[in-house]
């Protein structure tokens, strides 16, 4: 069965409170969202330490392990058409949807 990473670099917008009210609503709410989607193993959040060219707090990794790629991109829109109370700073948000190609172990 293929697998598929999807990787999103972002962060809240600048008001006050906003970071706290994000990181609450990703936990709370938009993780959970994305663990409905068919397919979907684990959603892990990391706060980044040191970037190239990318002004972003923090990264995300959703992994998923389905047949039906098209669906897959079906419900992932759905899931981003709903960020209502997020504080997210959606105009500089990142994403990336990748299949997995290999795996490589010590």
């Amino acid at each position: 069965m293929p697998k598929y990473l999807l990787v999103a670099l972002n962060g809240p917008t600048n008001g006050e409170g906003d970071d706290e009210q994000y990181n609450q609503w990703y936990d709370g709410k938009h993780a959970g969202d994305l663990l409905s989607i068919d397919g979907a193993v684990s959603v892990r959040r990391f706060k980044v330490l040191r970037q190239n060219r990318v002004n972003k707090p923090y990264l995300s990794v959703t992994e998923f392990e389905c047949d039906d790629l098209e669906e897959l991109n079906r419900q992932l829109a759905a899931k981003a058409a709903d960020f209502e109370g997020s504080k997210m700073d959606r105009t500089t948000s990142m994403f990336v949807l990748a299949e997995e190609l290999s795996t490589v172990r010590p």
